[in-house]
């Protein structure tokens, strides 16, 4: 499964893919707002990416790893999670530093939400952010969700918690 936009390509995650993504999760930002995800070497790296590939195939969606359409340079990963607490897939979505800031992540999200509606048939998506990751919130206000509430996760994160009704939305 690939998706493309201009600029980007979104495919299922690969092995080669370990270095990049232990890099992401040491990134100050991804600790700071996602967590310690016990990516510690990159044995775990492949194991998290294995994790991901399970989600694909138990889910029929998971994170896509987002690359530069032309050099192949990864940028980040962008895709749906079913996080069992949610009547609909989560849109998640981390992009590396050098990656922030170029419109990259709204890009990508913009392909994984045609691909949900256009593809899987869903009617609406979830999105959380931590309370104090204003980029992220702007991002998922820019792509049509509407901030619902907030969240008390594992008595560690506030979140604020978003939907996106896709039968309505307008793009």
């Amino acid at each position: 499964m690939i998706l493309s936009t201009s600029r980007l390509r979104l495919r299922k995650p690969v092995a080669d893919d370990r270095n990049w993504i232990f890099a992401l999760n040491h990134d100050p930002l991804w600790l700071r707002f996602i967590g310690n995800r016990g990516v510690h070497t990159l044995k775990d790296a492949n194991r998290y990416i294995d994790n991901a590939l399970v989600h694909f195939e138990n889910h029929g969606y998971g994170l896509f790893a987002v690359e530069d359409k032309l050099t192949g340079k990864p940028l980040g990963m962008c895709g749906l999670i079913n996080r069992g607490i949610f009547s609909a897939p989560d849109l998640g979505f981390a992009l590396l530093p050098q990656a922030r800031g170029q419109g990259i992540g709204g890009e990508a999200g913009e392909a994984v939400i045609s691909y949900a509606r256009d593809t899987l048939g869903v009617n609406y998506l979830t999105a959380m952010t931590h309370a104090d990751n204003t980029d992220s919130q702007k991002l998922l206000m820019n792509l049509g969700f509407k901030k619902r509430g907030n969240l008390f996760m594992s008595g560690v994160f506030a979140q604020h918690f978003f939907w996106l009704d896709l039968k309505t939305r307008q793009r």
